[in-house]
């Protein structure tokens, strides 16, 4: 597959999965055991799941066509060829060409580079 096709499913795809709403269920939280305790009435209190949109929020990297290991397409333009020997599937990476110069050194700031996701 060419790049653009590639990038064009993962945009697709990225699209639908942010069309669906997230629904998060309720979990009541257990009452304390009453047996022979006098305690003050405490009010219903409910604890929300996580939603999966926290999860979802880094982009996935695509994989280099070719197959090459340890190499992966960055999701931000340019769409460069990144290097991730050393990171396993899942890891969180910062894009090296999404970075900014720091002003006071002229140096590449690597704390401000966009994070991806490792396939």
């Amino acid at each position: 597959m060419k790049i653009s096709n590639i990038t064009i499913v993962s945009l697709t795809a990225a699209a639908l999965a942010s069309c669906t709403p997230a629904t998060t269920p309720s979990i009541p939280t257990p009452e304390p055991p009453t047996t022979g305790v006098t305690t003050a009435p405490t009010p219903d209190t409910t604890i929300t799941a996580p939603t999966a949109a926290a999860a979802t929020a880094t982009p996935l990297a695509n994989p280099t066509p070719d197959g090459k290991k340890n190499t992966v397409i960055s999701p931000y333009s340019p769409y460069n060829l990144i290097d991730v020997t050393g990171y396993s599937s899942g890891d969180i990476v910062g894009d090296p060409s999404t970075a900014t110069l720091d002003p006071s050194t002229q140096k590449v700031d690597l704390n401000t580079a966009k994070p991806l996701r490792i396939p």
